[in-house]
């Protein structure tokens, strides 16, 4: 019956006729590229309804205590959810439906008939979806669902035309919007007050962040398939990296990737170590950090923005996984300071008192952000405009033969 359900749903949803509604989708907690776009969105002028969906009952109501227009997708809004999403005209994701859906398959049927545009996180070294096919089992429901559920996108996001292919084969989407990353606007302006949810740091952190006289670096491990035998992922590595900040006269700020939901909150570990929670949105303070240190994040791409020394973890070929990290994704500009667990040291003093790589850095952001970075939800907004005014429009339209 469940899987009866599902088929009726998209059938259903492909028939229903469309109202001027975008739902905008996201993380557990009010961050990434979506919630920038629906802020902007909604100060925009426009014809259509803007709508915040999440799981996470805890995020609706602190959107609600900001009278932002949301919905809480729970057992007793079962019915309401499904109406609403078989009515929509289109669903806007930065992650993988299946987890801001939490993997149902009944209210992902009901948004078939939406036109579904990702904006995805970030530039990628690792291969995604469709590309990991040939790596990982089929058979795995845990690893088809998701990868069904994401490669239903009428349109992804690529801000450059050398990412083009990569995004086209992950997603299998044959319509590239070419725009900004609506989460790096923050990098390079102020944070409004609205985008300042989701990103509350206790006060000590938040003065620390405005110390000038002590650097301040920021610690990216990535999230890893599996267990890592990577050295970032030990915490004697993290504890020699607090040693050789202190050296440095810096502070070490520790960030995990959001799926890493720890209940940790965020504050000061010991010494000059710091630990924002993985679930906290970190771009409006990007452009605080004198220097970012990462495996294989992504967040190194838009790092490139605040024009400050990237690290990044020098991984031998064969030593990880077959299939990332993948620098051949990438331009080949050797933007980063690469390192070892012996040359750390070194490499951190020099990127930090010497540093000769802002003309790579520089080369590599033309590269990879193609748009203005600032224009980036503006363009955006027009963009779903167009998109309800078609979906909506072609929901509505039928043909009348006469014999």
């Amino acid at each position: 019956m469940k899987n009866e359900l599902s088929l009726r749903l998209e059938h259903l949803s492909r028939k229903n006729k469309k109202e001027k509604v975008v739902l905008f989708f996201g993380r557990e907690t009010f961050s990434d590229n979506t919630k920038y776009l629906y802020l902007k969105a909604l100060e925009e002028q426009r014809d259509y309804t803007c709508l915040w969906c999440s799981c996470e009952k805890t995020l609706i109501n602190s959107l609600k205590e900001k009278n932002l227009p949301c919905h809480l997708i729970d057992a007793d809004s079962f019915e309401e959810t499904m109406r609403l999403f078989l009515s929509a005209a289109v669903a806007v994701f930065s992650v993988n439906p299946s987890q801001s859906l939490n993997g149902s398959e009944e209210l992902f049927a009901c948004l078939h008939g939406a036109r579904h545009f990702q904006l995805w996180h970030g530039v990628s070294v690792k291969h995604l979806l469709l590309m990991l096919m040939k790596h990982l089992s089929l058979a795995d429901y845990n690893f088809r669902r998701p990868v069904a559920f994401a490669s239903r996108a009428d349109t992804v996001l690529s801000p450059s035309s050398c990412l083009d292919s990569f995004f086209n084969e992950a997603f299998g989407c044959k319509r590239i919007i070419r725009a900004g990353y609506p989460r790096n606007e923050v990098i390079l302006r102020g944070a409004t007050e609205l985008e300042c949810i989701g990103s509350e740091l206790p006060k000590e952190m938040f003065q620390a962040l405005q110390n000038k006289k002590r650097k301040k670096i920021l610690f990216t491990p990535t999230w890893q398939r599996g267990v890592t035998q990577l050295l970032t992922g030990s915490s004697e590595f993290l504890g020699k990296l607090a040693l050789i900040c202190q050296k440095n006269n810096a502070d070490l700020y520790l960030k995990a990737h959001p799926t890493l939901l720890q209940d940790k909150s965020s504050g000061k570990l010991s010494g000059n170590v710091y630990y924002i929670n993985p679930t906290i949105d970190i771009y409006p303070y990007l452009n605080k950090f004198d220097a970012l240190i990462t495996d294989y994040s992504s967040i190194m791409f838009d790092f490139l923005l605040t024009q400050k020394p990237i690290l990044r973890l020098d991984i031998q070929e064969g030593t990880h996984k077959s299939f990332e990290p993948d620098f051949g994704l990438v331009p080949d500009i050797a933007f980063a300071y690469l390192f070892t667990d012996k040359t750390l040291p070194a490499v951190l003093s020099q990127a930090l008192s010497h540093d000769c790589k802002q003309d790579e850095r520089q080369k590599m952001a033309d590269a990879l952000f193609e748009t203005d970075p600032l224009q980036a939800t503006s363009a955006l907004v027009k963009f779903l405009q167009n998109e309800v005014d078609v979906c909506v429009a072609s929901s509505h339209e039928f043909n009348v033969e006469h014999y």
